[in-house]
């Protein structure tokens, strides 16, 4: 319920930071990293709701190993987002802060949910 609730408020943080970045600085801003904070803003709303469905309703080998493979590459994606953002000096640089600092956070959080699941995944796995 924590990484969901992180998912959610992540995806409106990554929404807001990618129109800032083009709203106020339009073309000297990066386009790669308006992009960057889009696609991260979809993975991440993606990966809360099939995670969801698929831990809840759907849980075979083939679906929660798939799931668990998701998680580590968008975990490491959080990584990359946040070493991209925490020294970004165009937009708003306390925003531009605040979505590197949720990016390494859902980094981590990310990082334990899968080493939690993948240890445990013989016993949610539904034969």
């Amino acid at each position: 319920a924590v990484t969901v609730l992180f998912m959610v408020v992540f995806f409106i943080v990554s929404c807001i930071e990618a129109t800032k970045l083009h709203e106020e600085y339009g073309s000297s801003a990066s386009y790669a990293l308006q992009i960057a904070a889009y696609w991260s803003a979809i993975l991440h709303l993606l990966l809360a709701i099939a995670g969801t469905f698929i831990l809840k309703r759907f849980s075979t080998a083939f679906t929660v190993g798939c799931f668990l493979g998701v998680a580590v590459v968008v975990s490491q994606q959080d990584l990359l987002l946040f070493a991209s953002f925490y020294h970004y000096q165009h937009g708003n640089l306390m925003f531009n802060l605040i979505f590197a600092d949720l990016a390494l956070a859902l980094c981590i959080l990310l990082t334990f949910f899968s080493l939690i699941l993948g240890h445990f995944r013989n016993h949610i796995i539904v034969k």
